[in-house]
């Protein structure tokens, strides 16, 4: 059987200050609780063995005060298995909200139905409501019933959020579509013979079954994997991945690691619920969305400070900070994860375009730089004309007392 793991993700730019609201606030009033159980172990796996962190995030979820995820998918009458997880980033001052649920089909023959459901998910995650209320696609959040999923996170975000006054909503976003089963089979032969749903989970483009095969190879481009039994394919939208680790990888990984270190290592064996956690997919997802929400909103504050500079109410130097901020965004922009994963996250980088961002950066920055040149030469001419009506004042005032002193000596 195989299972279809699907996580969405948005990155929101957040201050500390903010975060202990979000985080602690969220405690308080019983919407959030630690990460743990058996999706907190798993987590804490892939993180401990692919990620390192001078400070690391703080990951919650949203949990019922009994216990439970608060926020449900609905299609009809029939619920979908859901979790959202929220973490604060200090390293990049950011949060990310994770939402991660699973579509399973025990029908290898009707497989193209788990395709449908979700496209229409991923497209419901980006904003598209139902017509038929509570028969159709729909979120719910605590005792409410919204037209879109979306509409739901976007309320669990304004609560979580509430008091922080924030300029920053869920625009960032991205996904990760995992089609995870157990056969250790070479997932990419599966590609090869009809790319087509492949290309929809990746675009969130319900008309697949039209899409010429040639077309949907082309645009899903060559696979990423450092092992046989996964491929991932990197879009606009994010990444879709097929995984077939099978007990046989588990079984010899961890006769490997019990040989020198004396026990398994938990990683190797995550089956998790969450696409993308093997293998570190989801993490380049988080980095790479963080980064662009951080260039963004370092866009927006450039705009007004240009705005505010033009009008004289701000000063060069106020500006030349703000220039000097653009090169802490375009280093974390051009920093890497552990070799055997970069160039999964430069290919996303290329996908999601990173670099059309970093292009407008320069550009904004470029005439920021010329704004402050203009502003500090007019400011130094107008000091330099000041200077010199003083010094002729001065002049004419000790050749008058000079004049003065040598009548009266007369």
């Amino acid at each position: 059987m195989t299972a279809l793991l699907l996580t969405f993700a948005w990155a929101v730019p957040l201050s500390e200050r903010e975060a202990e609201k979000v985080l602690d606030g969220g405690r308080d009033r019983g919407l959030l609780t630690h990460l743990d159980g058996d999706l907190g172990k798993e987590w804490a796996a892939a993180e401990g063995f692919l990620a390192s962190y001078t400070t690391p995030p703080r990951r919650r979820v949203l949990r019922k005060r009994t216990g439970g995820s608060r926020l449900s998918i609905c299609v009809g009458a029939v619920s979908l298995p859901c979790e959202l997880v929220v973490t604060w980033h200090p390293a990049y001052h950011a949060m990310t909200l994770i939402l991660a649920t699973t579509i399973t089909n025990a029908d290898p023959d009707r497989q193209a139905t788990e395709f449908d459901l979700a496209i229409a998910v991923l497209q419901s995650l980006q904003g598209r409501e139902t017509a038929n209320g509570q028969s159709g696609l729909h979120g719910r959040y605590g005792e409410k019933s919204f037209s879109s999923l979306l509409k739901a996170v976007t309320h669990v975000f304004e609560d979580l959020t509430k008091g922080c006054e924030l300029s920053e909503g869920l625009s960032r976003k991205g996904w990760c579509v995992e089609l995870r089963s157990h056969d250790g089979h070479p997932p990419a032969q599966r590609v090869a013979a009809d790319p087509r749903p492949f290309y929809g989970m990746a675009t969130s483009d319900e008309g697949w079954r039209f899409v010429p095969r040639e077309v949907a190879r082309d645009a899903l481009g060559p696979s990423w994997g450092t092992r046989s039994f996964v491929a991932a394919y990197t879009m606009a939208g994010g990444i879709i991945c097929l995984n077939s680790k099978d007990s046989d990888y588990i079984e010899h990984q961890g006769e490997l690691m019990r040989g020198p270190f004396g026990e398994d290592e938990p990683y190797f064996g995550i089956d998790s619920a969450v696409g993308g956690l093997d293998h570190g997919m989801l993490f380049i997802l988080e980095r790479v969305l963080i980064r662009m929400a951080l260039a963004d909103q370092w866009l927006r504050n450039a705009q007004r400070e240009m705005k505010a500079l033009k009008t004289k109410k701000k000063a060069a130097t106020r500006t030349r900070l703000l220039r000097g901020s653009l090169d802490d965004i375009l280093e974390m922009l051009h920093s890497v994860l552990p070799p055997e994963v970069d160039l999964l996250e430069r290919r996303l980088v290329t996908s999601m375009g990173v670099e059309r961002i970093v292009a407008q950066l320069d550009r904004q920055a470029e005439a920021m730089d010329e704004e402050t040149r203009y502003s500090y030469e007019n400011t130094v001419s107008a000091r330099v004309t000041r200077l010199t009506v003083v010094t002729v004042v001065l002049t004419v005032v000790t050749i008058v007392l000079g004049v003065m002193q040598v009548l009266v000596s007369l």
